[in-house]
């Protein structure tokens, strides 16, 4: 019973939000399961930044980048399992290149949506933080990363759809079979619900380790750690890698439930929002970047249907007086104030304590 009484009310809120998004798929009809099913992804997006932002303290404004490079190989290997899709033959194109030849075994192109991520992610991060590249200036690499990638998808239109997105991905999709049979919109909201669960599990297990340690020292005296011997550059370089392939394979989840890859959801824009969505639930809380991933897509999904144009300003107020009167987020001022009540409440039962003595 002590134990249950130790346990922090984000845990709950955790438990509470895995047992909503079990029953949906009971509940609801089909169009919700795939909005659900890609709020799911998003939700294993924020705590792949969360990793990154909370747990090493490095900021990335250009973290949906991962996202979509993990979603645009899934994407185009879906969209050339029945042959060349429409927007490479409108370009002239008449055969699939070499380079994509890799992405008809969708195997293949699951095992790249996350290894790639992984691969630039180590390649920058080795450039940053052996550079020891910080603050303004890392903020403008990421930012700028991500702005070439957003320019390079436009501009290569042939090859990636361009600004119209990658069609024919659901012909695809319906190639694929687990266990003999064809995976419906259901099996694949489930399997993205089972991957948050393991990646959910995974972040608590990383941050309890020496390495999560490691990383918080890192982040709270840095000077401190280069003293003790360790590399804060390797340890960087390594989270910036497991964050791009938690944000990879969030990407590629996001192909078979939304049927749709385009910019919009790995630009300039949705990295903004990502970081919002940490700010929100608050950073550093594996439950706070949950919350804050499912409460904003669903308050945007709810809104624009029912205030139209105006959505986007009522949000953005919602958002900014989330942030102003709790700057720890929902859960990170939750948690703060679960803590001082316990505080309060033991120094209460100590006065008593200390009374009953003084009268005895």
């Amino acid at each position: 019973m002590s134990k249950l009484k130790n346990i922090t009310v984000d845990k709950y809120i955790a438990l509470a939000i895995f047992i909503m998004l079990l029953i949906i798929p009971f509940v609801s009809s089909l169009y919700s399961v795939q909005i659900f099913g890609k709020f799911i992804t998003y939700i294993i997006l924020a705590l792949g930044l969360d990793i990154l932002w909370g747990e090493a303290g490095l900021m990335n404004l250009g973290f949906a980048i991962f996202f979509g490079i993990g979603s645009y190989i899934f994407g185009i290997s879906m969209a050339i399992q029945k042959g060349l899709p429409a927007f490479m033959s409108f370009g002239g194109i008449t055969e699939l290149p070499w380079f994509f030849a890799p992405l008809q075994n969708p195997a293949s192109a699951i095992i790249l949506s996350v290894a790639v991520p992984i691969i630039i992610a180590l390649l920058l991060g080795y450039f940053i933080f052996k550079s020891q590249i910080k603050g303004v200036f890392y903020n403008i690499i990421t930012l700028a990363f991500v702005a070439l990638f957003e320019l390079f998808i436009v501009n290569q239109q042939t090859y990636t759809g361009g600004a119209s997105g990658i069609n024919g991905i659901a012909t695809g999709v319906m190639t694929l079979r687990l266990f003999g049979s064809k995976i419906t919109i259901i099996d694949w909201y489930y399997i993205a619900f089972i991957s948050l669960i393991f990646i959910y599990l995974f972040c608590l297990w990383l941050h309890k380790i020496r390495f999560g340690q490691i990383i918080h020292a890192i982040r709270d005296n840095e000077p401190r750690v280069q003293f003790l011997s360790y590399d804060p550059a390797v340890f960087k370089t390594v989270t910036f890698a497991i964050s791009a392939a938690v944000a990879g394979y969030a990407g590629m989840l996001y192909v078979p439930i939304a049927s749709f890859v385009s910019i919009d959801s790995s630009g300039v824009m949705f990295s903004t929002m990502v970081i919002i969505w940490l700010a929100v639930g608050g950073r550093g809380n594996f439950t706070g970047a949950m919350v804050g991933a499912l409460l904003v897509n669903f308050l945007q999904n709810t809104l624009s249907g029912i205030f139209g144009g105006m959505w986007q300003i009522i949000l953005g107020i919602c958002l900014l007086l989330i942030v102003m009167l709790m700057p720890k987020g929902l859960i990170g001022s939750l948690v703060e104030w679960q803590y001082m009540r316990r505080v309060h409440g033991s120094e209460k039962k100590e006065t008593k304590i200390t009374n009953r003595e003084a009268e005895v």
